[in-house]
């Protein structure tokens, strides 16, 4: 598919895709005319480049990922990919129970925010939590 339908399939720009291959994250082939040209193994790949910024990881350390899909499987290559993995499933978890603690803060909050007795103060105070939160978690 063309770089339109492409774009238009993933839900992304034009820019955004053009940004991906300068960035060597996402290179679809080339027609004869140079124009670019999507695949299945392209949505895949923007796929797990979308999951990935999601999760806040960013483009270097996607790109990393990336290209581990085609080394070789070696003991360097599995020490290297076990220290990145062990890495990112401590910062996981640590961004997991923050969103946790945010979930029960923000619950709080709309529950408070439904109270015709709700102060100022009281509002205040969990606005303020918002900013403690880091501390908490770890």
């Amino acid at each position: 598919m063309n770089m339109t339908e492409f774009a238009a399939k993933v839900g992304c720009s034009r820019d955004t895709l053009r940004f991906y291959e300068k960035a060597g994250l996402l290179v679809p082939v080339r027609t004869a005319r140079n124009y670019r040209q999507y695949t299945v193994s392209d949505l895949a790949t923007y796929r797990i480049i979308h999951s990935l910024k999601r999760a806040g990881l960013p483009l270097a350390e996607i790109k990393h990922i990336l290209q581990l899909r085609s080394e070789n499987v070696s003991a360097t290559c599995c020490a290297d990919t076990l220290r990145f993995i062990t890495g990112k499933h401590t910062q996981f978890i640590d961004n997991q129970h923050f969103y946790a603690a945010l979930s029960g803060l923000t619950d709080e909050m709309a529950e408070a925010l439904t109270r015709s007795t709700l102060s100022h103060s009281e509002l205040e105070t969990m606005i303020e939590q918002i900013g403690e939160l880091d501390d908490q978690v770890i």
